[in-house]
C-alpha cells in the first residue's frame, strides 16, 4: 500500500510541477508579445487592430495578448511559482515516505546433537 502512495505522491507532485512550469512559459510568452506590440510603430498597430480579422494567427495572438492587463500576468506568475514550489515539495516527499517494517525472520530451532 505504501508503494502506491509513494507513486501517487510522486505523480501528483510531477503534474503540479509541470503545470507550474507550463504556466511560467505562457506568462513569459505573453510578456514577450506585449513587448513586441508595444515596440511596433503606432500606425502599424492601429492598422493591425483595424484589420484584425484578416491578420495571421501570430499577429492576432500578439494583439490579443497586448490587451491582457499587467495585473493578470503578475497573478499568473505568482500562481505558477506556487504550483512549482508545492509540486516540488510533494514530488520530493513521495520517495521519502518510509517503507513498511518487515517482520524479522524467525530464529531457526536447533536440534541437540546426538552423542
Amino acid at each position: 500500500m505504501i508503494g502506491f502512495v509513494r507513486w501517487l505522491f510522486t505523480l501528483i507532485g510531477g503534474v503540479l510541477l509541470g503545470s507550474g512550469l507550463v504556466l511560467h512559459g505562457h506568462v513569459a510568452l505573453a510578456r514577450y508579445m506585449r513587448e513586441e506590440v508595444d515596440n511596433t510603430f503606432f500606425l502599424w498597430r492601429a492598422l493591425g487592430d483595424a484589420t484584425f480579422v484578416f491578420q495571421g494567427g501570430e499577429t492576432r495572438m500578439a494583439l490579443a495578448m497586448a490587451e491582457v492587463p499587467p495585473e493578470a500576468l503578475t497573478q499568473s506568475d505568482r500562481a505558477a511559482w506556487v504550483l512549482v514550489i508545492v509540486g516540488a515539495l510533494i514530488a520530493v516527499t513521495g520517495p521519502l515516505l518510509a517503507r513498511g517494517r518487515r517482520a524479522a525472520p524467525a530464529p531457526a530451532i536447533s536440534k541437540p546433537k546426538a552423542k
